[in-house]
């Protein structure tokens, strides 16, 4: 290759850089996308008008603002969904940095779930999960931090889980008594601080099809079943709903059992669901109930999923979360969590999913109609990379400021960009974080003009014969 071409191709090559640094965007979503997609403004909109509006309301009542709030995360690697992941040699080493990240947000606590019929002794290498999830605990005690376990029912033969089961030969009877050995054998290998037995009726029906969880009065038969002769020790035990359920499952709960906490869900925010946090929570007070929140993010939705009995059995919407044009809704979104938590008395929160807390993935033509798990591959791997790194995406450093007390929300119109949405948060998120970063791009980009500068006089030199 002679010098001209050689010249020319390091003028494009140079150019093509320059634009990198000034428009590219970074994968932990601390710059991201820069608008929202048109296929999504409209929902944008909705979404960003109704936490507003909630907002607006939540502020307009008395909350206890110094409310002992523990702000909880769930710990995603230890989910009982990924199966035989756990067992992997590398499961515990993510664990450990996964607790460790988090307590540099400042959480105080985490979430994690262990579902029907993983924890019973007749399933595949039991022995090996109660001894990962005994490891967990520990961990988790080492760092002093809040342990909550939720046992309902795995996501079998579904999108979110690899794990296949075939229920056709289950009992409602066999369940029931395996659960309430299951819930035994967490408390004493665990110790958690909370013990949820499920909070998503609906849900448990759709996985198992059993007509008694589909009924309010029969359901809380079923959890008394469960506490009959149970040795807590000192672990609180709650069940619940989700926020859109039905409201007569929190009123026999509360008033028909002798459960330590109602337990909530909170998902989709359209009809009245953001209300109806607010319902639950003065339902358990009213029968001295505790009030624990340990499934939150916002769905992308605005309306119920068609053709689908429960929230939870829609991977489209899920799906959505991913992209990072979402990071002010996500934000805003816990801080309304937040505000809710102060004012209803609710003493633990946890957002459930926290690798966005590391990365987002930027909405493109090659990714927009992905599958769920394809999507969540993507922004598996780059949260893995900033986990392993120490990045930390907007969402995380904002609920790094909601731990710490701060509750302020930058509200954002519909079709406003994220460039913009995103310069607000950086000045009041991570402006320390975000300067250094800024004055490297500046550099590089002035560099890489120099050079380009040169480049061209050598090119002509070169054109010229004087090379």
């Amino acid at each position: 290759m002679g010098k001209s071409s050689f010249a020319h191709n390091l003028l494009i090559f140079l150019f093509c850089v320059t634009l990198v640094s000034e428009t590219s965007t970074h994968v932990e979503g601390v710059f991201a996308s820069t608008t929202v997609p048109a296929e999504y403004q409209q929902l944008y909109s909705f979404l960003d008008k109704t936490l507003t509006n909630f907002d607006s309301h939540i502020d307009s009542q008395s909350a206890v603002s110094s409310y002992p709030v523990i702000f909880g995360a769930e710990l995603l690697p230890a989910n009982c969904n990924r199966g035989t992941a756990l067992l992997d040699t590398q499961t515990m080493s993510a664990v450990r940095l996964y607790l460790d990240r988090l307590k540099e947000l400042g959480v105080d606590g985490v979430t994690i779930p262990i579902g029907y019929p993983l924890y019973t002794p007749g399933f595949p290498r039991y022995d090996a999960y109660v001894q990962f999830y005994k490891q967990v605990a520990q961990e988790v005690r080492k760092r002093g931090m809040t342990l909550a376990v939720e046992s309902s029912v795995i996501f079998a033969n579904t999108e979110f889980s690899s794990i296949q089961l075939d229920y056709s030969g289950l009992t409602f009877e066999k369940f029931e008594a395996e659960r309430k050995e299951m819930v035994a054998r967490i408390i004493e290998d665990t110790r958690p601080d909370y013990l949820n037995l499920g909070a998503e009726p609906d849900t448990q029906f759709e996985l198992l099809h059993f007509e008694e969880l589909a009924n309010p009065a029969e359901y809380s038969e079923y959890v008394n079943h469960l506490l009959d002769g149970l040795d807590r020790g000192s672990t609180k035990i709650g069940a619940g709903i989700g926020s859109w359920g039905n409201l007569d499952y929190a009123r026999r709960l509360a008033d028909g059992t002798t459960l330590d906490s109602i337990h909530l869900h909170v998902y989709p925010i359209y009809k009245d669901f953001l209300e109806k946090i607010l319902t639950i929570s003065e339902i358990a007070r009213q029968h001295g109930k505790r009030i624990v929140l340990d499934e939150a993010w916002l769905l992308k939705a605005d309306k119920p999923p068609t053709g689908i009995g429960s929230v939870a059995a829609s991977p489209e919407h899920f799906r959505r979360d991913a992209f990072s044009f979402w990071a002010p809704l996500d934000q805003k979104f816990l801080t309304v969590i937040a505000k809710i938590a102060k004012l209803a008395q609710i003493e633990y929160i946890s957002p459930f999913w926290t690798q966005l807390f590391f990365a987002y993935i930027d909405y493109n033509s090659s990714n927009a109609h992905l599958s769920y798990r394809e999507t969540s591959e993507l922004v598996n791997r780059a949260a893995s990379a900033n986990l392993v790194g120490g990045s930390f995406s907007s969402t995380g450093e904002a609920y790094r400021k909601l731990v710490g007390g701060f509750t302020s929300i930058s509200a954002q119109g519909p079709t406003s960009t994220l460039s913009t949405a995103l310069s607000q948060e950086t000045t009041e998120n991570a402006n320390d974080d975000q300067l250094p970063a800024l004055a490297i791009g500046v550099m590089v980009a002035a560099i890489a003009l120099v050079i380009i500068f040169f480049a061209a006089m050598w090119l002509r030199r070169s054109e010229s014969g004087l090379g």
